[in-house]
């Protein structure tokens, strides 16, 4: 039930200069009300953050959230053309992009260095997450993490793909629809077939390998989640990688998918809320990043969105793989090194 949807009379809409975000333009809200909250969304997470987050944020505080649909390499890039004037006052954004802004300064450090207590926290909720959360000592840690595993076509399995060697089966020639460098799943693919193969997800040679041996199963290199899996919902492919989030979704609308986590670890993608540096609203935003770490906004991450909790007190619900069970890969070196991956990718493995 979506008990946290926001009422239709709190909707408001932001100024003028605000408005031309839409258009992609780098423009400040130099006409927004003090209590207006610009939050840089994923745009298959804006139903979200509304349903289930902004109403009682908005209620507790007063705040008014204007989301705006941004892909995580899209809110980097804004960010960085509107250093020092930004029109974006929160990121929900993947950590690895978050890490690469982290080192220019361009979000907020989560300590403050002229608070009276060394190691006191802008965001005290923030204290609460696991230590595998940290992937920057200069960022807020992940809010949670999506358990990328297995979303497949139950009438050609029989049983739920167990293992990362079963994309190898040669049952599934032409069937397998993976992901190519315009998505983040692609080099993350490549990361978790070397670090199943050396226990190091930065081999490169051992991950093109191992994703060589998969060409022949291969039947597109795709761009977009939601495509892939309705590649998989109609039986023209069979299995891709998913969210469990994703197969509930499309199993609730009666296609014949289900979702399985891997023997040896769902990818996990962290990912969630950044404060932007310089923005006009520091208090508010270090409140909205609070109350997303908060014990009952992680449970109900959890249990509406299947996002995995970085808080370990947050109950688990069934079909969601627990935090220890995933497959965590440096996100900051693999953003080192993904463009260089992406011409081996272009050069290798693109007929």
């Amino acid at each position: 039930m979506k008990t946290g949807k926001r009422p239709l009379h709190r909707r408001r809409v932001a100024g003028p200069l605000c408005l031309l975000l839409a258009a992609g333009l780098p423009l400040g809200c130099g006409g927004r009300a003090e209590d207006d909250l610009v939050i840089a969304v994923p745009p298959g997470r804006i139903a979200d953050l509304e349903d289930y987050f902004a109403g009682p944020f908005e209620a507790a505080t007063g705040a008014n959230l204007i989301p705006v649909g941004l892909r995580s390499a899209d809110q980097a890039a804004r960010v960085r053309v509107e250093r020092g004037n930004p029109s974006l006052d929160v990121l929900w954004i993947d950590a690895g992009e978050a890490a690469l802004l982290a080192g220019e300064g361009l979000v907020e450090t989560p300590f403050d260095p002229e608070a009276s207590q060394e190691g006191e926290l802008r965001v005290p909720n923030a204290a609460w997450a696991d230590p595998d959360a940290w992937f920057s000592q200069r960022a807020l840690p992940a809010t949670f993490s999506s358990a990328i595993g297995f979303l497949y076509n139950t009438a050609h399995f029989h049983s739920p793909p167990a293992s990362w060697t079963a994309l190898e089966d040669p049952a599934l020639a032409g069937r397998l629809a993976l992901f190519g460098f315009g998505s983040t799943l692609g080099p993350l693919t490549v990361a978790a077939l070397a670090r199943i193969e050396t226990g190091d997800e930065t081999e490169a040679d051992a991950g093109f390998r191992r994703l060589g041996r998969l060409r022949g199963n291969v039947l597109v290199y795709g761009t977009s989640g939601p495509a892939n899996n309705q590649l998989v919902a109609q039986g023209e492919a069979w299995l891709t990688l998913g969210l469990p989030s994703q197969a509930r979704h499309l199993a609730g609308e009666g296609a014949p998918v289900g979702w399985a986590a891997p023997a040896e670890g769902a990818i996990a993608l962290p990912q969630g809320i950044q404060i932007v540096t310089g923005t006009r609203r520091p208090e508010l935003a270090r409140a909205f990043a609070d109350y997303m770490f908060s014990l009952k906004v992680q449970r109900t991450a959890a249990r509406e969105l299947q996002l995995v909790p970085s808080r370990s007190d947050a109950e688990i619900p069934p079909g969601l793989p627990p935090s220890e069970t995933l497959m965590r890969l440096d996100m900051v070196t693999l953003g080192d090194l993904r463009p260089s991956w992406a011409t081996r990718f272009r050069r290798e493995m693109i007929p």
